[in-house]
């Protein structure tokens, strides 16, 4: 019999598992750091950069009415009005989640929106002007999936026309229905083929009935084999998605702890910790907390914590024999694995904690600081610079040197734009 679990005198020579296991608990450590930094961090996003940025959207509502206003100029050129709305979308969309839309800027965006898709508004209805636009938006939607349906009808038609072509070319003619023979042939004679006229006519029919719902099903399920092409760049994005990648509910890793050896040790820890057993109401709260902690650590597939657990709560310093070590040791594997990629799965888990990590996280703490005071200067020149602009900015002539100097700093950053213009040009 050995210990699995490595304690505070350790032993001359490890075993496989426990040299894992002191591993594991390494990754643990380093893991539950990296969660109270992240989350340190993402407390500052709240109490420290989040004020800075209201404060910054406030200041470009300003620059953002006049940018509405002239946007509806007729007189801009195509990459004008591209690097324009550009703009104005940069300062839009990070307004659309907080209380900043007021009516009077939500009218200014829908008069923008509606020169832009060419759709008239009624200054003289009742109606508000969003609401004109949301309806018309709403009849183009409809209109739009009564002609796919249509479409779709249509598609239908011609695919059965077709198919039924195909199938008079397959098959040939129809067999006579089966009737009534010449009187003067014999009943028994009579009745023979009929029957073999009925058979013949009913095996055409079935023949031609699950053919053609064949040829329909792939007609209509695979109009275009052209279209198999795009499965190319039919990327799976999910397993870059928080709960994507490995999880302790993977079949390996269910397959890896479903053996004798962690159900035995789960039932007996279980049996010493179940507080329906226990008369001290204090005792019986604990032995609850403990019992959840239990089942929390069968349903994830946690090795460590329920062998752990078994050792301090059934108190058997002999935990495992061998061959059970070896039982384990797979399960405990792919635990380290997993703890290995918790950290990064820890970072996408929200918006919030994304960008904690990849804007401010540094294993030095003053460099995280460094970088959280950086952005905030930045987010209060943006401010600044924002309040400036809405007061230097009164017509088109003042607005086209801004769009040129926005449109050659894109060109800078993607030189790759400059090939296209070579071929399709910037305007």
């Amino acid at each position: 019999m050995t210990r699995l679990a490595t304690g505070k005198k350790k032993r001359k020579k490890q075993s496989e598992f426990q040299k894992l296991w002191a591993r594991a608990e390494r990754l643990k450590q380093k893991n539950a750091r990296f969660r109270e930094r992240l989350d340190g961090i993402v407390q500052r996003m709240t109490e420290e950069i989040r004020p800075v940025e209201e404060k910054t959207q406030r200041q470009q509502i300003p620059l953002l009415m006049r940018l509405l206003t002239l946007g509806q100029r007729k007189s801009l050129a195509q990459w004008q009005r591209h690097e324009l709305d550009m703009w104005i979308r940069e300062i839009l969309d990070p307004l659309a989640g907080t209380g900043h839309l007021t009516e009077e800027l939500l009218e200014a965006v829908s008069r923008y929106d509606a020169f832009r898709m060419g759709v008239e508004l009624d200054d003289d209805s009742a109606t508000p002007v969003t609401e004109q636009l949301r309806a018309h938006i709403e009849a183009e939607e409809a209109r739009f999936h009564a002609d796919l349906e249509a479409e779709g009808r249509a598609r239908r038609e011609a695919a059965r026309d077709e198919i039924e072509d195909i199938l008079d070319r397959t098959f040939g003619p129809e067999p006579p229905e089966p009737g009534q023979l010449d009187d003067t042939a014999g009943d028994f004679f009579q009745d023979e083929l009929q029957q073999e006229q009925q058979r013949a006519y009913d095996a055409y029919h079935k023949a031609r009935k699950a053919e053609r719902e064949r040829l329909l099903k792939d007609m209509l399920d695979n109009p275009d084999p052209l279209d198999e092409e795009d499965d190319f760049f039919d990327f799976d994005f999910d397993a870059f998605e928080p709960g994507g990648g490995f999880s302790s509910t993977d079949d390996t890793a269910l397959t890896a702890i479903d053996n004798a050896v962690f159900k035995r040790l789960f039932r007996s820890t279980a049996a010493r910790l179940h507080p329906d057993r226990e008369q001290d109401p204090a005792q019986r709260e604990k032995k609850h907390r403990l019992m959840s902690e239990l089942l929390k650590a069968r349903k994830q597939g946690d090795v460590m914590t329920v062998v752990q657990m078994h050792q301090q709560h059934v108190g058997d310093d002999s935990v495992v024999s061998k061959a059970d070590e070896k039982q384990l040791l797979r399960a405990l594997k792919i635990q380290v694995e997993e703890l290995e990629q918790a950290a990064e799965g820890y970072s996408l888990e929200s918006p919030l904690q994304r960008m904690a990590f990849d804007l401010f996280y540094h294993p030095s703490y003053k460099k995280t600081d460094q970088a959280i005071k950086a952005y905030i200067r930045n987010l209060e020149q943006d401010a600044d610079e924002a309040l400036v602009l809405s007061r230097r900015i009164k017509s088109l002539n003042t607005l086209k040197p801004h769009l040129e100097q926005r449109y050659d700093a894109h060109r800078l950053a993607n030189p790759l734009d400059i090939l296209d213009e070579l071929f399709q040009g910037p305007f």
